[in-house]
């Protein structure tokens, strides 16, 4: 789905993130500065925890929820960990996480079956026109790309027998998230995630090709 436009990161989420990089660049990304790193991501974890107690208790029981359907695994449980641990993208005064990145979470979970692609387009459309008609969040606009990132990866490695496609998703998706997450700690702040409409629309229509090419193929078998 898109990355929306105009939606910021908060403030004070801006500066922790920048200052933690800052500092772990400064320090040559030693051991202890590693650790340091990641005791202060945890700190500020558990704050926005606490903050936002609704959004976080939202975020568990849905990831039960979906764990009590069979959907375990290690892929839940990061899941959970990402979402939980960011929180203070919500910013001060939202309290629930709402609808749309719910869904989002959703379609990041999704079991590489041979519909799932169809449910996964479906997910997409909806977050989108939900978040559109309310206030968004950078909760969101990093939450609704990296779903698209997990499922999409998830399912071309599963059940995607062509290699070209499968390079296709690796370039749209893969090797964009890892340049922004190399790009973070290479540079030491917060990079927003770059999605400008040439790249939203050729993502959705890789996204429509999978789905067409797995209806497609279940209406074959079904002959």
């Amino acid at each position: 789905m898109r990355h929306r436009p105009g939606v910021e990161r908060p403030p004070e989420s801006r500066a922790f993130v920048d200052g933690a990089l800052r500092d772990l660049r400064r320090s040559r990304w030693g051991p202890g500065a590693w650790a340091e790193f990641f005791w202060r991501c945890g700190l500020r974890s558990a704050e926005q925890a606490r903050a936002h107690p609704l959004a976080a208790l939202e975020v568990t029981v849905f990831h039960a929820g979906l764990g009590m359907l069979g959907w375990g695994g290690l892929k839940l449980v990061i899941s959970w960990m990402l979402a939980i641990t960011h929180l203070g993208l919500l910013g001060p005064h939202r309290r629930s996480v709402g609808l749309p990145n719910l869904i989002s979470l959703l379609r990041a979970n999704l079991p590489t079956t041979r519909l799932a692609p169809l449910v996964a387009v479906s997910t997409d459309v909806a977050d989108g026109w939900l978040a559109s008609r309310r206030s968004q969040t950078a909760f969101g606009a990093y939450a609704d790309p990296l779903a698209d990132v997990v499922f999409w990866t998830r399912y071309a490695s599963a059940q995607e027998p062509s290699r070209l496609l499968g390079a296709a998703v690796i370039a749209t998706w893969v090797l964009p998230l890892a340049a922004i997450v190399s790009g973070y700690f290479a540079a030491g702040r917060a990079i927003d995630y770059p999605r400008p409409a040439l790249v939203r629309r050729l993502s959705a229509a890789l996204q429509c090709l999978l789905a067409v090419r797995t209806l497609t193929g279940r209406i074959k078998e079904s002959i």
